[in-house]
């Protein structure tokens, strides 16, 4: 215990040296608009993180899905297996909701905005394929690259004929 009340001490201690010395610095302009600057910085780019989650929020809601099975589960306990659906055009994916976490930072928006608004399934077009959601979202890219005024249900057409082409699954 003494140990932890030395340690403490000394680091309040510290933070009152360096608390000091920031407030000295600040007498000279360079710093304080430097410090200012840092401020705005810090305060944008909060601003842009929650535009961003907004954005993220519009585009998955205003999206017609046209899904792929990007994985499943199966409970051999229960004998019932689980398919979880991504959208190939929005990203939007189930299985982020039901690992409970995102690996990589569109995922963690991804899975705060389903929780926040209490969104696990995805309804949309099916194509009845079941591979990696982002192989499959590359695919609709080149789809609708070359021909962008195809209807989704031409889409769905056209990417289950290729996907099956190109041998689309998903890895385990």
């Amino acid at each position: 215990m003494k140990d932890l009340n030395r340690a403490y001490k000394r680091k309040t201690n510290e933070l009152e040296v360096k608390t000091e010395e920031l407030e000295k610095l600040k007498q000279y302009k360079s710093v304080k608009r430097y410090l200012e600057l840092e401020e705005k910085i810090k305060s944008l780019n909060s601003d842009l993180k929650d535009l961003y989650k907004k954005l993220l929020l519009k585009r998955y809601a205003n999206c017609d899905h046209i899904l792929v099975m990007s994985d499943y589960e199966i409970d051999y306990t229960e004998g019932r297996s689980y398919h979880y659906y991504g959208c190939i055009k929005c990203g939007l994916n189930e299985a982020v909701a039901n690992r409970g976490y995102g690996r990589n930072e569109e995922e963690r928006n991804m899975l705060d905005l389903m929780n926040e608004h209490k969104v696990y399934k995805i309804f949309g077009k099916r194509t009845d394929v079941e591979c990696e959601l982002e192989d499959a979202k590359e695919l609709y890219n080149d789809i609708i690259a070359n021909d962008k005024d195809l209807s989704d249900d031409e889409i769905v057409d056209v990417f289950k004929a290729m996907a099956k082409a190109k041998k689309l699954t998903l890895r385990r």
